[in-house]
Order: C-alpha cells, then structure tokens, then sequence
C-alpha cells in the first residue's frame, strides 16, 4: 500500500474541527480545541507530520481544500 505524507500546522489552527470531520482517522480535536494528526511520526518548529493511504488521498484533500487557514498539506 502507498503511503502519501501530511504536514498540519496545528499551532495555527483555530478550532473549526473540519478535518476531524472530514478525515476522522487522521485527525482529532485536542483537548485545547485544536485539531492534531492521529498519528504523528515527527514535528518541527512549524509542522506535525504524519502519513495517510493513498485510497484516502480524497478526504485528506477535502480536509486540505476545506480548512478555512489554509494549514494543511498532503503529499507535500
């Protein structure tokens, strides 16, 4: 199975809760009401990243296309 990369600035999100919607398997609402990656496998200053199947490139887009701060990327 192929495995496609996400980066989610998650110290800029603002709480909209979409991509957890919209992706449940890949993100989650913390309990600051900020959403995180499920499963991160690093983070830097500015990014978590984490990694998703390529059959779930779709909602992760919609996820990506929906965020209203623009702080989602997928294969990136």
């Amino acid at each position: 199975m192929k495995r496609i990369r996400i980066a989610h600035k998650k110290q800029e999100c603002i709480g909209c809760a979409l991509c957890a919607e919209v992706a449940p398997a890949y993100f989650k609402m913390d309990e600051e009401g900020e959403a995180q990656l499920v499963q991160i496998v690093h983070q830097d200053a500015t990014f978590q990243y984490g990694t998703g199947f390529e059959e779930d490139r779709d909602i992760l887009k919609q996820a990506a296309d929906g965020c209203p701060v623009d702080i989602i990327r997928v294969d990136c």
